[in-house]
């Protein structure tokens, strides 16, 4: 499940580099699109390139959950819950395979550590 969900984030991540400006292909994605031209237009551009950076950095956390998934694998760990050192039960790994901590502690941790949403400098 980590191999499969991976090669999908990666080529999200790839597609999405591929988009934004400043990306490997901006100069072929400028001669499909059209500058925008009113302020409505550059609204809606800065408005999607801010979903896109969202996904990606969303993708991009979601990758370095299944690299410590692989690490707790490769030591022992995997399975029993960071925090608190029982297992956590499968049904959750079946459904959230990078699945660190049981979902009391799991709670807790968000509780204690609120998201915090980081936007680009140009936005």
């Amino acid at each position: 499940m980590l191999d499969a969900r991976e090669a999908v984030l990666a080529a999200d991540l790839r597609t999405a580099a591929a988009e934004v400006p400043g990306g490997r292909d901006e100069a072929e994605s400028d001669r499909v699109r059209a500058p925008a031209s009113d302020s409505v237009d550059i609204a809606d551009e800065r408005l999607q390139n801010g979903l896109r950076y969202a996904e990606a950095e969303r993708d991009m956390a979601e990758m370095r959950d299944i690299a410590a998934a692989r690490e707790r694998l490769a030591s022992g760990a995997f399975g029993c819950c960071i925090d608190c050192g029982r297992a956590i039960p499968r049904a959750r790994l079946e459904v959230l395979p990078t699945s660190a901590r049981c979902i009391a502690c799991q709670e807790r941790h968000e509780q204690d550590h609120p998201v915090q949403v980081r936007l680009p400098p140009d936005l």
